[in-house]
């Protein structure tokens, strides 16, 4: 007995496409189903062969919306005579570079130059307990700035 409220998944025959790069540099998975769309999920929904066929478990909604339950299942190899892998694998290898691109430029603006100089003075004026020692370290870092302007 079934509850007539909630649509019966089917098992469908998916091509993973590879990644896309969504909004914001966001990771997409690329899934072309059986009348050959392009479906766009999260990249938690990924597959690992670009090409390869996975059996998907879903629902498709009566306004054309598709809902993937669960991590779509490898089946099959990619098929050798599918001329779309090729392309398919450049769009993958193009939105992995972009969002490693997108890594290494978030990596480098934490790695701010004037706090990686900081951090040693930073660590030192940590250690000081009393007012009077650090004053004299505030002291010594401004006369040192000053003393650098006036060259």
């Amino acid at each position: 007995m079934t509850d007539d409220s909630q649509p019966e998944t089917t098992t469908e025959r998916w091509i993973y496409a590879g990644r896309r790069t969504g909004k914001g540099s966001k990771q997409i998975a690329a899934w072309i189903d059986p009348d050959g769309n392009e479906l766009w999920y999260g990249a938690k929904h990924a597959g690992s062969s670009v090409g390869a066929h996975y059996q998907a478990k879903v629902i498709r909604h009566e306004g054309g919306g598709i809902t993937l339950y669960g991590e779509p299942t490898f089946i099959q190899a990619r098929d050798p005579e599918d001329t779309r892998c090729a392309e398919w694998a450049a769009e993958d290898k193009a939105a992995r570079t972009r969002a490693a691109r997108a890594t290494a430029e978030r990596n480098a603006a934490k790695q701010d130059a004037l706090d990686e100089a900081l951090a040693p003075l930073l660590t030192i004026a940590g250690k000081l307990r009393t007012g009077a020692d650090r004053d004299a370290l505030a002291a010594y870092v401004l006369r040192a700035i000053n003393s650098a302007w006036a060259r």
